[in-house]
């Protein structure tokens, strides 16, 4: 009796301390993940999938987001998208919240390792299989990234152990069959390159698998599969043939291989000897056929992936990610050859240590970045999601940020949005418009760039880092002071420096004043002051019109009224006339009697001479002549 009780607790004290190693690998997983949600403003890539989402004119059904992925990028599937839509509308839009989504699953992908490596080697192999996979410099870059590929891992593996446990005679219930064949279809949904581990499953099922009903079960689950992706398949087929040769500078299939080990081992080319001796080793004492499995179907994955790679030159430096989608099992067989040979505690915690600081020296150098996108790239932008933190609650809509950067490309319409990373950070989680300067911009273009700016934005708030003065702020702020005034102080941290500058007419404390005119021309804001020194009154009036014909078609007024509503001044422009986007009108006071009078703005048909009845909002009044300032003459 005493034996078995403690062959029992021997059990249970190894559940629990395998529990606890799992728990603290999901927690490493999730500690990596979370390190990077706001580390850096999101990348060319990543701006694409907020602006499949929706993040410019939300909220987005999923019509419209399947729409935005065949207008912007129609080889992509669509079913990320659409989730990170509807996550959205729950957390928000801030790079924190949508990549988020993405740690999720990567945290899932974790486990599932662990669940899979755990059902063929057992519970060591497990542990390491999920450790590997949580320390791997390359895949730890994704688990904030705003892309689909942690959950294309996630599924993949999620369907690969599925797979395995129909395929090799488990109990098959009716959920798992469910799971399979819905696994099947989120894969063919979720990215191109799941058709990579169809591939290898399916060169493995068919060659190796002895036939049976339930063989032929799983082939009709992946059609199955495949039908419910079918609807779709046209738009990505297109989509490939249309973005077919257009990739620039594809390596070679020499090359691809040895980037690919090279990621795999956290940059420490040496791993590999130990790797191999250990897993041959490993093979040769335990010579497990499940081994020999895993091998074959990595092999065909990798082997088609090279194999796509010479016939289309699909692979760049910067599109190793592709082969994410057969890192798992490559992680799984390490873990094998570590937990299987004799005395196999001291080499594996050996090597997790070595492979572990490698992987933190390979991302904290951040040679790795180089191998993923053109993220190295837009870590040149300034830290636009500390602009947002700071300012958020302190602007007002029609408020248009300047600020500097190393990398101009931050206010530039990406090649795969119709939008910038500016946009993203300014528009949709600010409400305001902006644009990034160079720091190093040369004088003429600066200047034009600057005076282009106050042409069309009447409110500015300079932005720049006091720590690292821009070559180009002292010229852009003197450029500005010329025609406006300081206004606020909006941030005064140690990095970050913001300062609202404004028109004189609209002073500082000005809220906005929009008028809507019933033939669609809209007063975007208004405001008027009168000088008694100067003896001038002044309207800055802001308009925005439909389309260009209407430009031609109308004229506004800007007139003195008195006290006994007599016109006494009058100033008439076609609406074209330097009016749009915003100008000041001047009028004279100098020989007007001492009394009260008022300001009025008039819309007119040019030819009628018909007035546009227009709303103003902020007193509910509706009319065709309407009030812009009050005003008395002194003696």
């Amino acid at each position: 009796m005493k034996p078995a009780d403690t062959s029992e607790a021997t059990i249970q004290r190894n559940r629990l301390v395998a529990i606890a190693a799992m728990t603290i690998i999901l927690l490493l997983a999730f500690a990596q993940g979370a390190h990077g949600l706001n580390l850096d403003p999101i990348w060319a890539d990543e701006l694409a999938s907020v602006t499949f989402m929706g993040a410019f004119d939300p909220p987005y059904s999923p019509t419209q987001v399947i729409e935005s992925v065949q207008e912007y990028s129609p080889d992509q599937a669509p079913l990320y998208f659409v989730l990170g839509a509807y996550w959205a509308q729950v957390a928000g839009w801030s790079q924190f919240a949508l990549r988020s989504l993405s740690l999720l699953w990567a945290v899932v992908f974790v486990a599932g390792l662990y669940r899979f490596a755990h059902d063929i080697f057992g519970k060591r192999a497990a542990l390491f299989a999920a450790l590997l996979g949580t320390t791997n410099s390359f895949v730890v870059l994704y688990f904030h990234d705003i892309r689909m590929y942690t959950m294309l891992m996630a599924v993949g593996i999620l369907h690969t152990w599925l797979y395995w446990r129909l395929a090799h005679n488990h109990h098959a219930t009716r959920s798992a069959w469910c799971l399979f064949v819905v696994s099947s279809a989120l894969l063919f949904y979720t990215h191109n390159f799941s058709t990579i581990l169809f591939a290898g499953l399916g060169s493995y099922h068919v060659l190796l698998v002895g036939k049976s009903s339930r063989w032929l079960q799983i082939v009709l689950g992946w059609c199955l599969g495949a039908v419910i992706f079918a609807p779709y398949a046209p738009y990505v087929i297109a989509g490939l043939q249309f973005n077919q040769g257009v990739t620039v500078n594809p390596l070679g299939t020499a090359d691809v291989l040895k980037l690919f080990v090279y990621l795999l081992v956290n940059g420490a080319s040496f791993l590999w000897l130990p790797i191999l001796a250990i897993c041959a080793v490993a093979l040769w004492q335990k010579r497990d056929p499940s081994v020999l499995r895993l091998v074959f179907i990595a092999l065909v994955m990798v082997g088609l992936i090279l194999a796509l790679n010479w016939r289309y030159g699909i692979i760049t430096l910067t599109r190793l990610r592709y082969f994410l989608v057969v890192w798992f099992l490559i992680a799984i067989l390490i873990a094998f050859g570590l937990t299987s040979i004799r005395h196999w505690k001291p080499v594996a915690v050996l090597f997790t240590i070595l492979w572990t600081v490698a992987g933190y020296q390979f991302l904290q150098s951040g040679e790795v970045i180089n191998y993923a996108g053109l993220m190295a790239r837009d870590r040149q932008y300034p830290p636009l999601h500390d602009y947002v933190y700071a300012l958020r609650g302190k602007t007002q809509v029609l408020d248009y940020l300047v600020g500097f950067s190393e990398n101009d490309r931050v206010s530039r319409v990406s090649y795969n949005s119709s939008n910038s990373t500016s946009d993203y950070y300014l528009g949709t989680q600010l409400g305001i418009d902006g644009k990034f300067l160079h720091a190093s911009l040369k004088r003429y273009r600066l200047e034009g760039d600057v005076r282009d700016i106050l042409e069309a934005h009447p409110h500015i708030l300079l932005a720049h880092d006091p720590s690292g003065v821009p070559l180009n702020y002292a010229r852009t702020l003197a450029i500005i002071e010329e025609a406006y005034i300081p206004c606020t102080s909006l941030v005064e941290e140690p990095a970050l420096r913001i300062r609202k500058y404004t028109h004189p007419v609209m002073r500082c404390d000005h809220q906005p004043a929009p008028i809507a005119y019933d033939n669609g021309i809209r007063l975007i804001d208004r405001a008027a002051r009168y000088d008694a020194d100067a003896e001038i009154v002044q309207a800055l009036t802001w308009w925005d019109v439909p389309d260009a014909e209407t430009l031609d078609e109308y004229n506004i007024s800007v007139q003195i009224i008195s006290s006994e509503w007599n016109n006494v001044r009058q100033v008439d422009r076609h609406l074209y006339d330097k009016l749009v986007p915003w100008s000041v009108i001047e009028l004279p006071t100098d020989e007007l009697a001492p009394r009260e009078y008022r300001l009025m703005l008039v819309l007119y048909d040019r030819k009628t001479g018909k007035r546009v009845n227009g709303s103003d909002p902020s007193s509910d009044e509706s009319a065709e002549i309407l009030p812009l300032l009050a005003f008395s003459v002194p003696a």
